[in-house]
């Protein structure tokens, strides 16, 4: 899901004007364009049906039933896959919020539109679809992780000390490591090995602030706007039945929406990349302290 939605992302900020601040946007019912509401409409189709054909294949046929399957997995991954719902659930809100802007909707109309398509499509689609598996099953605690992450955009409107908080990934394939990359074919072989979807030893997750909101305004001007903080969740040796253990960092992150190039479209890409958390001087709190000097 998420090798998708990086794609679409990427496409989706190249078409219109990016990540704008929406506590700004005041937007008139004749400003609403059908003609980008149909181009909407049709991608989105078109990106439904695209997905689905790969994760019947690849996930739901293998193992699809008619009867319907209620399977709560809360532990067996311990909670990392919670974490993956819900950053793919806020990803796709928050990119259907930027687009349902530039259709000419209002920010506060456009969050709430995001938020339907996200939760249509992660939680009528995919874990409906789930429900028929004996691989899978039905989880309400997939659920719940989705709506929380497909309805984070809407709240970040109607509460503007939130958008000080954006949800980030990173990955490198469990086994491997940054200095294995410079092997030739390693990274392509790492890939192909590890199934990206569900190798989630090798995934960490993000919570990064903007805390300079948080500083006397004397001590806040000598920090760039473009350095965060983050929280990091990862976990490892996981067995898939509850076994492994978690572990906890904190981080250096970059708020790329403060980058300004003054080139549009680099800079749409640029923005299209700050849902990745990128290597940076991390401390790992949990289970015991380690610094890197870059972690990814």
């Amino acid at each position: 899901m998420l090798k998708f939605l990086f794609l679409f992302i990427l496409l989706v900020n190249i078409g219109n004007g990016g990540p704008s601040d929406s506590s700004t946007v005041i937007v008139k019912k004749n400003q609403i364009s059908k003609l980008r509401l149909g181009v909407v409409a049709a991608g989105t189709v078109g990106f439904g049906i695209l997905t689905y054909d790969y994760f019947n294949r690849v996930w739901w046929k293998p193992t699809k039933v008619k009867k319907f399957i209620w399977r709560d997995d809360w532990n067996d991954v311990l909670k990392a896959d919670k974490a993956g719902h819900l950053y793919a659930s806020y990803v796709l809100s928050n990119v259907y919020k930027s687009i349902f802007k530039w259709v000419g909707f209002s920010g506060k109309t456009a969050s709430l539109f995001g938020a339907g398509i996200s939760t249509l499509y992660e939680v009528g689609v995919v874990e409906l679809t789930d429900g028929f598996t004996t691989q899978w099953g039905f989880s309400p605690t997939d659920v719940i992780s989705n709506m929380i992450g497909a309805f984070f955009p809407v709240a970040q409107e109607y509460f503007p000390g939130l958008q000080a908080v954006t949800f980030k990934f990173s990955y490198t394939p469990s086994g491997y490591t940054w200095l294995d990359y410079l092997r030739v074919g390693s990274l392509k072989d790492a890939l192909y090995k590890k199934q990206f979807h569900t190798d989630y030893n090798g995934m960490t997750f993000w919570m990064s602030f903007e805390f300079q909101r948080l500083l006397p305004e004397q001590v806040e001007k000598f920090i760039p706007d473009f350095l965060n903080l983050a929280v990091g969740y990862a976990v490892r040796n996981i067995n898939y039945s509850g076994g492994g253990y978690t572990e906890l960092y904190i981080a250096i992150d970059y708020n790329l929406l403060k980058v300004d190039t003054k080139i549009d479209v680099l800079n749409r890409i640029i923005y299209t990349l700050n849902y990745i958390h990128f290597p940076a001087p991390t401390l790992r709190i949990k289970p015991k302290l380690k610094f890197y000097y870059l972690y990814f």
